[in-house]
């Protein structure tokens, strides 16, 4: 190796390169790294991207929101208007709205190729019709993973004739396909100077590619990667190979495909699954998500989700109102008229009132298992009215609802068969054994009880364990009015075979250990009494305290 050290002078000075050499070499980069960091450079390279021939394409190139500390779509409109009408090439990712799409359309009639990636719900079907119209030398667009459909489709092919290459990759890859061809046919009657066409994921069938090929003739690209749906044999497939010069294939790899280096080569076709495999899935999923969305995927799953078998069991988890814009307690009603009588378990969050509780009740006499989270629409009148109507009930799980001693009463003796309670609710009185008496003397044949948080003391857990002789595990953790020595400790150990103790660990309890700190008043708070803060959290604050226990 030679010694010789490089000297700094024989480094090339960037700046004196010619004009048309440093230009080329930003060109090279994309329009955000442009106006983020090279036009700070220096005063030439400043004024050269001001050049109005430096954003003839502008690639506003944002894969996974890699700028999103950015005014991404301020600096496009900058890239834009720095171009003098002279843009004939834009691309966007991850960002775009249908103002910005105007803005591009009434600054740039020139526009050659546009691509729009990821940029889900915020250009929509009418934003790209509306500029359409604004873009008659569109020859290639190219759309991936946005939420475009038809409409726009047919805009495009009527407002661009010359438009020969499109990319509309509209499908989330791995997800269950729909059989539809209305996009397929949007192309074939509208877009006749195609030359090149990607349907990577689409759902068109072998009517929709039938289309196709008639209506676009000089058609030479074909990638139908993914698109699971079309069938190529016989005919149809002779066809393809004498017409298509580069055509790509359902199950051909997709190694190439520019979103797709992780996927695997092959998608399993959901619909091909066996019926009661694919039950056992949809099992598995929360009432909600089959009733919004699941359902809706093709006709065979809609008619699997109506079968009574599946409504067994009915979970309305609603955490934090995430389903607030639904109506929630409409399509319960529709879950449990979906179970024609079979339904078994259910389980209700953030919503609920009586009047939903009377109509699971009147249309369930086998329910063994009812769960009730926050619902505060639900009353003592409400549950002791239908207790009478659920003989088999074995589970009661009541969780931060308006609930006392009445309704423990009337279930406890309605409810002959009841095996497992959960009574969690938030109290602000320093002792109260009403609860803990009302499940002694009503609720004899109990195996389990969760009373975490409960503000019991030594007698209301006495009568517990003389009450329910059967009582195997029992949950007491923050009952902080316990005090656990002596003869009634020795008896909790002897008697009961799985027991939490006040000051066990809350880290496996359901709503986490933030619920102790007592920071979500509004959703317990009486609608005839507002309990004020400071008393409750002074309690639990010398409480909390290991020399008061």
């Amino acid at each position: 190796m030679d010694p010789t050290p490089v000297l700094a002078d024989e480094f090339p000075n960037w700046l004196e390169l010619p004009r048309d050499v440093t230009a080329s070499i930003l060109m090279r980069l994309g329009s955000i790294e442009i106006l983020t960091s090279a036009q700070m450079v220096c005063s030439l390279w400043r004024n050269l991207c001001k050049d109005p021939s430096m954003w003839r394409a502008v690639d506003m190139i944002n894969a996974n929101d890699y700028w999103n500390d950015y005014d991404l779509e301020r600096m496009c409109r900058d890239a834009v208007d720095r171009s003098c009408g002279h843009l004939v090439d834009v691309n966007l990712e991850y960002f775009g709205t249908d103002e910005l799409l105007r803005h591009i359309a009434d600054s740039s009639s020139q526009i050659k190729c546009l691509r729009l990636v990821h940029c889900y719900y915020d250009i929509s079907d009418e934003g790209l019709s509306q500029v359409a119209a604004k873009l008659p030398l569109l020859e290639e667009l190219a759309v991936s993973y946005c939420q475009f459909s038809k409409e726009a489709l047919k805009a495009v092919g009527r407002s661009c004739p010359l438009l020969k290459s499109l990319k509309f990759n509209n499908q989330e890859y791995g997800t269950p396909h729909i059989e539809c061809d209305e996009e397929a046919l949007a192309i074939a009657e509208n877009m006749p100077r195609l030359r090149c066409l990607q349907l990577f994921g689409n759902n068109l069938t072998n009517d929709g590619l039938q289309a196709i090929l008639d209506g676009c003739p000089h058609l030479e690209s074909l990638d139908l990667r993914q698109c699971f749906s079309v069938k190529l044999t016989g005919n149809l497939e002779r066809r393809c190979a004498e017409q298509i010069k580069d055509l790509r294939l359902p199950h051909d790899s997709t190694d190439d495909y520019e979103f797709g280096a992780e996927l695997d080569n092959e998608f399993r076709n959901w619909l091909e699954l066996p019926r009661d495999v694919t039950a056992s899935i949809l099992l598995r999923l929360g009432a909600i998500e089959i009733l919004t969305s699941v359902q809706r995927v093709c006709s065979p799953w809609r008619k699997l989700c109506k079968d009574p078998s599946l409504w067994r069991a009915v979970d309305m988890r609603n955490p934090d109102n995430q389903w607030e814009d639904y109506e929630v307690e409409r399509m319960c009603r529709d879950a449990v008229d979906r179970s024609c009588g079979q339904l078994v378990d259910i389980n209700i969050e953030n919503f609920g009132s009586d009047e939903l509780l009377r109509h699971i009740a009147d249309s369930s006499s086998q329910l063994k298992r009812l769960g009730l989270a926050k619902c505060r629409g639900i009353s003592d009148g409400g549950l002791s009215g239908v207790a009478a109507k659920l003989p088999l009930l074995e589970e009661l799980s009541i969780s931060y609802c308006l609930l006392s001693k009445e309704a423990l009463e009337t279930v406890g003796r309605c409810c002959p068969h009841l095996q497992s309670l959960e009574f969690k609710i938030r109290r602000y009185e320093k002792y109260d054994d009403e609860e803990a008496f009302a499940i002694a003397a009503n609720m004899s044949e109990l195996r389990c009880l969760n009373l975490v948080g409960n503000k019991l003391t030594n007698e209301g857990l006495q009568a517990i364990l003389d009450g329910c002789p059967h009582l195997e595990s029992l949950d007491l953790r923050r009952c902080f009015n316990l005090t656990l020595a002596g003869d009634l400790g020795r008896r909790c150990a002897q008697q009961i075979k799985h027991l939490r103790l006040p000051r066990d660990s809350t880290d496996d309890f359901e709503c986490g250990s933030d619920f102790f700190n007592y920071e979500y008043e509004d959703l317990f708070v009486d609608d005839e009494y507002e309990y004020p803060n400071h008393v409750d959290i002074e309690y639990f604050e010398a409480y909390d305290d290991p020399n008061n226990y």
